[in-house]
């Protein structure tokens, strides 16, 4: 029996490390290489040049590590993949044993369904934000090491994820600066109950824009145990109300779960 579950998991890894052997079509990227279900075309090179410009960005991207990005088109194929791990089938994605894994189908339901809002969210139903994240994961374990990067809290993953996958467009957007967005964050008419696992990622990553762009902190700095969420959440706040004042309407006080 024991030989039997080390074979089992010795094929789940393989399957999880090399999926190109499940798709019809790849196509290398720089140091990534994409599958997919669909023909590689012009739709697969827009969103990599999209991706590879957002990597690029973050100082912690390294164009020597390969990783694999599988573009999965449909539901059944996602789960496939998903079912060999502990997630869930209907999320976005995930990224493990250096390679990401995108549910193309689930990502357009929901963009559908939010009609992309907010903006700068793997809820605006963007193939291109959702696959820069699952990559950035990768980019966070090769930068911290594997094994430490599992002692990091959840939310300094997650941000740094959402912060690495912004930065090449969302500071030099009109109308979605960091206390903008901050202002969307608090608003409560721009979120509905499905966005419980989403908004706290939406702040998360703004407080690691907080720290990086704002206080001028290092990757090094921002994963430091020194660095605490509440902590920085409520200076982040209190900077917000410092620059703008008090008299946005939205901005308020309120109890949002960050955990």
């Amino acid at each position: 029996m024991f030989g039997v579950i080390i074979v089992l998991l010795l094929l789940i890894i393989g399957v999880l490390s090399n999926p190109g052997l499940f798709f019809p079509e790849e196509k290398q990227y720089e140091s990534i290489m994409v599958y997919s279900e669909k023909p590689i075309g012009q739709e697969t090179d827009s969103i990599m040049s999209e991706v590879l410009l957002r990597l690029d960005k973050i100082p912690i991207y390294n164009r020597d590590k390969n990783y694999n990005l599988s573009l999965c088109s449909t539901q059944k194929k996602f789960t496939f993949f998903s079912r060999l791990t502990v997630r869930a089938n209907r999320i976005m994605g995930f990224c493990i044993l250096g390679s990401a894994f995108v549910n193309e189908d689930f990502i357009n339901e929901l963009g559908m369904k939010t009609q992309g809002k907010p903006k700068y969210l793997t809820r605006e139903g963007s193939v291109v934000h959702v696959a820069t994240h699952e990559l950035m994961h990768a980019y966070i374990n090769n930068a911290y090491g594997s094994f430490r990067a599992r002692t990091l809290p959840n939310w300094k993953i997650e941000g740094y994820c959402e912060y690495g996958v912004n930065q090449f467009v969302a500071p030099s957007d009109s109308g979605y600066t960091i206390h903008e967005r901050i202002d969307i964050y608090l608003d409560d008419s721009m979120w509905n109950p499905t966005a419980k696992v989403h908004r706290p990622h939406y702040i998360w990553g703004l407080m690691m824009e907080y720290l990086i762009n704002v206080k001028g902190l290092s990757f090094e700095q921002v994963m430091d145990n020194s660095i605490l969420k509440e902590n920085v959440y409520q200076e982040m706040m209190n900077w917000r109300k410092s620059i703008i004042g008090n008299t946005s309407q939205v901005f308020k006080q309120i109890e949002i779960e960050i955990n």
